[in-house]
């Protein structure tokens, strides 16, 4: 067996941030414990019962782990996902042409990532999801609806004109709140002949962990671990290489140029992680339509619906506790605590 060289590289980039995230107040605990999986021509080690999704081959060969009772903690990796619209002049000319009898894009309700940066493909993501083409080739494609990014690490691109991204962003699934790391590369494609083409690009090498909010940073290193020890045989690395042989040199590539940067990478995201903490806990709140105040007196954190300060701040003195401050922006102690009830605790 083969260790997937591109993999390898991405998961050092996920190391070295997970280790720099700290471990503050209000993480819940979750114990997952790995098992081999062993596929008809790969094998990794996944979260014991978690379930297993593949899809596509060679360069655009995908594969989703997700938790059954719980789908926002989920593993995935999508070797290429597109083709989306650089413009909507170029979609509005597709459209027209095929409205005229033209031959028919298969892609025409893919959205328009514009300008196409990493992130915002990612934050388009949920809109690739609903496509035909995107649920033909996977149904159960991970929802990263309301994508909020907090930090976007710029990386070295294996692609010609293309540009690749570490990401760190929250999301959402129904009501509840997820948040994950992200490695994604995007690059312009080649016109096709023959039919409707030109102004199209796609997503390559896309991977990800993700969970809910409250517990990822207990789980991610488990996650990342999962994705460290996916191996490909030979057997089937020779034949895409054979059929593919232009794209896999570049993501041997990748390999070399990515790994001359992470040292860059650590000592960026620990210098920042702090401010990044923060930075996504209010982004939480603004997604949740919540608020957080704080009691000076003991340093408890309570959480209200948004709104709620103003109204109290006029009436403090029809309350025990009179004396509820907004955070201070800068306070990473605070925002770190897990905010207790405020309605249930205000007196």
């Amino acid at each position: 067996m083969k260790r997937f060289f591109l993999l390898e590289i991405l998961v050092g980039i996920f190391i070295l941030n997970a280790a720099s995230y700290g471990h503050g107040q209000g993480i819940q605990k979750v114990k997952l414990d790995l098992a081999r999986f062993n596929g008809v021509f790969f094998s990794i080690d996944k979260p014991r019962e978690w379930e297993i999704i593949t899809a596509g081959n060679c360069a655009d060969f995908a594969f989703l782990i997700r938790d059954p009772s719980q789908s926002l903690r989920q593993i995935f990796y999508f070797g290429e996902i597109g083709p989306v619209y650089m413009s909507l002049q170029q979609k509005q000319i597709d459209l027209q042409y095929m409205n005229m009898g033209g031959y028919p894009s298969s892609w025409i309700d893919m959205p328009v990532v514009n300008p196409l940066t990493p992130g915002n493909f990612l934050a388009q993501f949920y809109l690739i999801t609903q496509t035909k083409i995107a649920q033909r080739f996977m149904p159960q494609w991970p929802r990263l609806e309301n994508l909020q990014i907090v930090k976007a690490i710029p990386q070295r691109c294996p692609l010609s004109g293309g540009s690749t991204e570490l990401i760190r962003a929250l999301f959402t699934e129904g009501k509840d709140l997820g948040e994950g790391l992200f490695l994604a590369t995007v690059a312009p494609m080649l016109p096709f002949t023959g039919g409707p083409g030109g102004g199209i690009a796609a997503g390559f090498f896309i991977t990800g962990i993700t969970g809910p909010k409250r517990e990822f940073r207990n789980i991610e290193q488990i996650l990342v671990k999962s994705i460290e020890r996916l191996t490909i045989s030979q057997s089937y690395v020779n034949n895409c290489l054979a059929q593919q042989a232009r794209t896999y040199a570049g993501i041997l590539k990748a390999g070399k140029t990515l790994s001359e940067t992470s040292d860059i990478i650590m000592r960026g995201w620990e210098n920042r992680n702090k401010v990044d903490d923060i930075v996504a806990e209010k982004r939480s709140d603004a997604i949740l339509g919540r608020e957080r105040l704080y009691n000076p007196s003991t340093g408890e954190v309570y959480e209200f619906e948004n709104g709620f300060y103003d109204k109290y701040n006029l009436n403090r003195n029809k309350y025990e506790m009179n004396n509820l401050q907004p955070l201070p922006r800068n306070d990473y102690d605070l925002w770190m605590k897990a905010p207790l009830d405020g309605y249930r605790n205000l007196r």
